[in-house]
This record gives structure tokens, sequence and C-alpha cells, in this order.
């Protein structure tokens, strides 16, 4: 009997092309046919709110790439195993990274396969056993993960924490091309079910955002706007763009839209003092200070008769250059992102595309959207308010924005910091229209602002 049992594991060791007493992580990755060597994609249609969507998962080693498109509006995520990014309507990545990150650097090693390949380990991963068909895995700066494993199939079957909670689970796999792929997947982190696998030949590549080109020095001049707006041109056309990083898409309003000659399409929604749905236009090229775009797609939105602008360069634009906004000069410089390190600066964390920043009110700290069409240094909803301290009310009117005004009244905060940036006194508006606290632009009163989205990265220089 135990000679026919070595007889049964030696087959069964054949079958998968590995020899007896293989590793057995070099048994798992070939019975999955090393995914973690492949491009994988998954694909999938469904309804979305009467609309039909078409997502798809993209997966190479720990590269993964979601898209999710309905009616030629796309939206999605980046991951390259180590970083996560976010994009929009023009695909521009804007980091997108919060307390999840270090599970999701494991789990995408897991779900691969990759960290069954010896590149993994090399690389500073690290696996080990944990019972039978498990292995507590680590992705370096990941968290530690258990993947359970079929002990038949060697599939995957579920992950989770070193303590042993299941976070995932995954099944209905199939072969592309040989490598296996879970259509199905549940759990905290991913929440599939796919319809299609296929393997793809090219490398997997990040989407390639909107394309921009740089001259001279960047300088635009600042009206004597409340927000920042800019002299621009959009297809041969001179126009005024507003600055405005707490929009996203960017957008142009509609006289400006037929005027060019451009007949709306798709469908995307649009939020501000009022929410409605709206199409898109792709124009170009557009020049903004030192910056000269291609080609960029702008949701439409009807002319606001207190503003005066005619594009809004919104969050998903801004993140492809460097903003310096310096009101003192009456000056924005519209630049090539520097790179590298931002001494000194506040950290951007991004929230539905827009940045955020720490901002302390009377020592009482919390996030706020950075919001560079909202002309207030501070701003509140009724409800935050409050919440307390209730600063004593000092004049009443209206709060403007690139959306257009609505009643406020205004209350000085004696102590207002922005991450360890002490600003002092501030003026702040509060209004009931308002769901989070802003930083707006007038904290250009307070010091010179510079916004990299792509570094994650807002400076405040004392004037």
């Amino acid at each position: 009997m135990r000679f026919a049992k070595r007889l049964a594991a030696l087959a069964a060791a054949l079958t998968l092309g590995v020899a007896p007493h293989a590793d057995p992580l070099a048994v798992a990755a070939a019975a999955n046919g090393h995914p973690a060597l492949r491009h994988l994609r998954g694909t999938t249609t469904r309804p979305i709110e009467g609309r039909r969507a078409v997502e798809t998962l993209d997966q190479q080693g720990t590269t993964r790439f979601f898209r999710r498109c309905v009616a030629e509006v796309c939206n999605g995520s980046w991951f390259d195993g180590t970083h996560r990014w976010a994009f929009g309507l023009n695909e521009v990545l804007l980091p997108d990274e919060d307390a999840s990150l270090p599970v999701w650097r494991t789990l995408a090693a897991i779900v691969s396969f990759a960290f069954a390949e010896p590149a993994f380990r090399a690389a500073g991963g690290s696996v080990e056993a944990a019972g039978r068909d498990a292995w507590l895995v680590r992705a370096r700066g990941g968290d530690a993960l258990i993947a359970r494993l079929d002990p038949v199939t060697h599939l995957l079957r579920s992950v989770a924490t070193e303590h042993g909670r299941e976070i995932e689970s995954y099944r209905r796999y199939v072969r592309a091309d040989g490598a296996a792929f879970a259509l199905e997947r549940r759990g905290e982190l991913e929440e599939f079910t796919l319809e299609t696998a296929s393997v793809a030949a090219e490398q997997l590549q990040p989407p390639a955002g909107a394309a921009v080109t740089f001259s001279g020095d960047g300088f635009a001049e600042l009206g004597n706007d409340a927000v920042p707006i800019v002299p621009c041109t959009l297809g041969g056309r001179a126009a005024r763009c507003v600055l405005d990083t707490g929009a996203t898409p960017s957008a142009v309003v509609l006289p400006l839209a037929e005027a060019l000659g451009l007949e709306p399409r798709g469908e995307l929604e649009i939020a501000g003092f009022s929410r409605f749905a709206t199409g898109f236009v792709e124009a170009g090229p557009l020049t903004l200070g030192g910056a000269r775009f291609a080609r960029a797609r702008f949701a439409v939105i009807p002319a606001v008769s207190a503003a005066r602008f005619d594009v809004v360069i919104g969050a998903d634009l801004l993140g492809e250059v460097r903003l310096v906004l310096d009101r003192a000069r009456g000056r924005a410089e519209i630049s090539a992102p520097r790179g590298g390190p931002h001494a000194g600066a506040v950290a951007l964390r991004f929230a539905g595309g827009v940045p955020h920043v720490e901002v302390t009110l009377d020592g009482r700290t919390a996030g706020a959207l950075f919001d560079s069409g909202d002309a207030s240094i501070v701003s509140l909803g009724y409800a935050e308010y409050r919440r307390g301290p209730q600063w004593p009310v000092v004049d009443r009117g209206q709060a403007v924005g690139v959306a257009g005004g609505t009643d406020a009244f205004f209350v000085t905060i004696p102590d207002v910091r922005l991450g360890t940036v002490p600003l002092g006194a501030a003026r702040a508006t509060v209004n009931r229209t308002q769901s989070e606290p802003h930083v707006g632009a007038g904290l250009w009163t307070k010091c010179v602002i510079e916004l990299d989205e792509a570094g994650a990265a807002l400076g405040c220089s004392p004037r």
C-alpha cells in the first residue's frame, strides 16, 4: 500500500511537470501556469444605474490596472505593486493611497502567484509555510497575509490576515493560454464577477493621460478675481481658464463648445453647488502658461453669469503640471513638475479625484478639500460649524466659488494650521451646502502656494 501511494505521488508530480520533492512553491507556480509572468485580462459587462458598464481588470505580476467605462467615460485605478493611483475622464494619474496600501502590496503578489516565483524573494519578499497548503506571505513594505491553496489543484482559494481572519476568496477559475485566472473574487478589497479572461501580448502599461509639453518661463497673469483665473487658448481661441483644484473633470462652458463646433457626447455627473448630468467634448490644443496639451476632454457646463471664465482646469489636468500661485506678484506659474521631495510641503491625499490636506482649526484637526475654486481661506458646512467651537459671526453675505454663490455667514478662527504650517487667525466662510471643510484660494493672502499633485505635495511659503 505504501508503495502504491509513492507511485501515485510520483505520477502526480510528473503530471505537473516537476520532479518529486521539488520546491512546493515551484510546484504551485507550475500548476497555475505561472500567471505572474503573463499579462492577463478579465472583462465583464454589467448595468450600473440603468447604463451599460464595461469593466476590465488587467494584471501582470503585482501590477494591476482596473478600468470602468460607461458611455465613453472611463475611470479606474493603476497599481504598480507598491503605489496606487486613480484616474478619471482624462486618464491622468493622481496618487490614491490609504491605510490599505500595505495589504494591497502583499495581496497583489498572492493573487498573481508572484509570491511563488524566485524573483519575489529576491526583491525582498518573504514566504513561509503556514500549515498544509498555506503560506505566510509578506511583500516588501507590505503586510503579512496567509495564502490558502487548494490541496489538489494548487489554485488560490482564500487570503487571510496573519491572525487567520479571511478577507478574500477566489472561485470560478479559467485558463488563459495555460495561466489560471479567477473570475469570481469576493472580499474586503476585491469584489469582481468577471465573464472572460485572455492573455494580452503587450506589456501592461499605465494610462497615458493627457499629452503635455512645456516651453517658456510658464508665467501667466492673474486677474483681480477672487479665484485664480488666467488667460489661455483652446482650439486656437483666446479664453479665460480658472484653475480649480476642487473640480474633476476639467470643463468648458457651453458657449465656447458651440463656438468650437463641438457636440457633447457620453454622460457624466458634475457636482458643485448643484448636481447635474452632462456630456463631454474633446478639444485642443490647450495652452496654459508654459504648458501645451495637445488634446484633452472637458465636461460641458452652462455658463455661470457671476463668473468670468470659459474653461475650468480641474485636478485631472493640474495633475500634469506644477502650479505656483503668487497673488502679491499677480501671477501664476504653470510649468513642468520638478519631481523629487518637497521640503516643508504639506502632504496631499486624493479622494474622488481631488486633493485633500490636513488642517487644524483652533486645536481641532480635520481633513479638508484643497479647493482653489473657493475664494475663502477656510470654508465650512453649517453642520461642521455646529459641532463647535461656534466662533462668533462677524458678517453675512455670499460664499463665492466657481459654481456661483450661496448664502453664507463669516467667522474668524483664531488659530489655523495647514499641516504643520501656522497661518494665524483666518476669516472663514460657513454655508449650508458644504459637506466637508475646504482650504481655498484665499490661502494666497497668507503665502505663495505651490501645488504638485503628481508629487502629492502642497507648499505654502510665507510672503
